[in-house]
């Protein structure tokens, strides 16, 4: 991966799909023998799916969830 993944590109995605896009790209990133601070746009799009998650459980909260 040599791009930065965009908050646009996650629009309509559900909590699976972002978390599974989350897993693929650190399984990427290991496969490869590769470290965030090797990869900075890496850890930059880990970021921006970490706030989509983040957004998604604000919009969309799983029942008996109480944020701190």
């Amino acid at each position: 991966m040599s791009y930065i993944i965009t908050a646009s590109e996650l629009e309509g995605l559900t909590e699976q799909q972002l978390r599974a896009k989350r897993y693929a790209i650190l399984s990427d990133l290991v496969s490869s023998g590769l470290t965030l601070e090797e990869c900075p746009h890496i850890a930059i799009s880990l970021r921006i799916i970490d706030e989509a998650i983040a957004r998604f459980l604000r919009r969309y909260p799983k029942p008996g969830f109480q944020p701190r």
